[in-house]
């Protein structure tokens, strides 16, 4: 079987759709670095509509930053992809061709610095993961014990991470009078923007003597804008099946589709320091403040993502689907989403019931085989924005947490679980807690005990959440009731 390619595009059937541009006339504006599913769903989407309308500007130089395996399933295809849209009854197919070119940052890093100062470069954008802005919330700044971060700060001139790699480029261009890029963080974390400014600035600070650029902290402060984002897209992890999917679609080999689902959302801070591409034409909304947005996103569907993950693996889910299929589930999670929209402000252009709707109907998409696992292992970084906030300000309102201190509970009770297999956990973040759940008997801890010392640790839940005694009765009483109805991990019942 031929493979995908800008020569093989003319053996694609007609009901694939294909780049109806002339990808030769494309210039690739924007650089991003971390070339993975959800960027190849999401923002190469939107730019790739942008080319659709003529924008040929705005092509996009995809960067692969460790593993050579997305490069290298993308170059010998010039770039192409294809992007199956899938929402549970139909499937869509269309050809992605806005990359170009896809490079490896290991592999290729003089020809990534390269795209990163060339003059034309207008924006730098970002999907690297919480772990790649290597930032520490405790301390709010640059986590410098990071092996990565230690080693560029001792050769700033030979960076291997995301951030020495942004400062490198920061630096050249100044020194050579180039105008700055908007540096566009695309991860699901709160305050991106912000968050990526603070770690380039430490960065910066503690580098700048070494890099012969006088002023640069200055510089960057006052000329380099960092908008916040907000954005969107299921995109599950593709499987072998999903590759002969594709290939019985387009009578082609794609060795890097990508499965999505209808829905995107895109929201971006409208703060730009040099050109920008038009991504309002492409269905995104430019907005003064991303904030309201992030309350909505975080507070209901990260939270969503996070207890369906938690609570569909303690019932013997493996996907979200599965999970939505359980009345009982579906039932807490309606419950859930009031709870935490009774938090909310009144969000303009946002139909509340329409919005739970479309959220319980995205998850319940049979096609998106996104994994219980894959959600649990991110609880420990999610928890502290999606799910605690609502608690505090419900607590504040004298409003009942009892379901919000179930998801609580169950986290307790999936530690409980962990700490007793000698199995290293997904989430990766929550080791410390996993010691500790472990030092107190693990499986066989006291509950009483086990809820009183992570409640109090004030780094996980605050100063103000660690000490209401209330909250603490009632995650207690909540990981008691699962504990007796979920003695063995194999069948969870939740309580509406």
């Amino acid at each position: 079987m031929n493979r995908l390619s800008e020569k093989t595009l003319v053996e694609l059937p007609s009901a694939v759709v294909q780049p109806g541009y002339d990808r030769a006339d494309a210039v690739a504006r924007m650089v991003h670095l971390g070339a993975g599913a959800f960027f190849r769903s999401h923002l190469a989407v939107y730019a790739d509509d942008l080319l659709e309308q003529g924008e040929a500007e705005w092509g996009v130089c995809a960067v692969s930053l460790k593993s050579p395996g997305v490069d290298q399933a993308l170059a010998p295809q010039d770039g192409l992809y294809t992007l199956l849209v899938d929402d549970g009854r139909k499937t869509r197919a269309r050809v992605i061709g806005s990359l170009k070119p896809v490079l490896n940052l290991v592999q290729q890093g003089e020809q990534v610095i390269a795209a990163l100062l060339h003059p034309d470069t207008a924006v730098v954008s970002l999907t690297i993961t919480h772990r790649g802005y290597c930032y520490d919330p405790a301390g709010d700044c640059l986590d410098q014990a990071l092996p990565e971060i230690n080693a560029d700060l001792r050769t700033p001139e030979q960076p291997r991470s995301a951030i020495g790699v942004l400062v490198w480029a920061i630096a050249q261009r100044q020194a050579r009078g180039l105008k700055p890029f908007t540096l566009l963080s695309c991860d699901n974390m709160p305050a991106n923007g912000k968050v990526l400014q603070r770690v380039l600035a430490h960065y910066i600070e503690q580098v700048e003597p070494q890099l012969g650029v006088p002023g640069l902290l200055r510089q960057f402060m006052e000329q380099y804008a960092c908008p916040c984002t907000l954005v969107d897209r299921m995109t599950p992890q593709v499987q072998e099946a999903d590759l002969e999917r594709t290939a019985g679609i387009l009578g082609l080999h794609d060795a890097a589709p990508v499965i999505t689902e209808p829905y995107a959302l895109f929201v971006i801070q409208d703060w730009f320091c040099n050109d920008r591409p038009p991504f309002e034409n492409a269905g995104a909304i430019l907005t003064p403040h991303v904030g309201p947005y992030e309350e909505l996103r975080y507070r209901l569907l990260d939270a969503g993502y996070l207890t369906l993950g938690l609570l569909g693996s303690l019932a013997g889910c493996q996907t979200l689907y599965q999970a939505m299929q359980k009345p009982e589930i579906t039932l807490f999670m309606v419950g859930l989403m009031a709870d935490a929209g009774a938090t909310l402000e009144k969000h303009t252009g946002i139909v509340w019931e329409d919005y739970q709707q479309q959220w319980l109907m995205r998850f319940a998409n049979p096609s998106l085989r996104v994994s219980t696992r894959q959600l649990v292992a991110e609880v420990s970084q999610v928890m502290p924005y999606a799910v605690l906030p609502v608690v505090a300000d419900r607590l504040r309102q004298g409003l009942s947490v009892d379901r919000h201190a179930r998801v609580v509970a169950a986290w307790l009770r999936h530690l409980m679980q962990v700490s007793a297999s000698q199995a290293v956990s997904d989430d990766k973040a929550a080791g410390p807690l996993v010691a500790q759940v472990r030092a107190l008997g693990g499986e066989a801890a006291d509950p009483y005990e086990l809820t009183e010392t992570v409640l109090a640790l004030a780094e996980v839940f605050g100063p103000t959440l660690s000490e209401d005694l209330e909250f603490r009765r009632c995650v207690t009483t909540q990981l008691l009731d699962l504990l007796d109805q979920f003695p063995s991990a194999t069948h969870l019942r939740t309580s509406g």
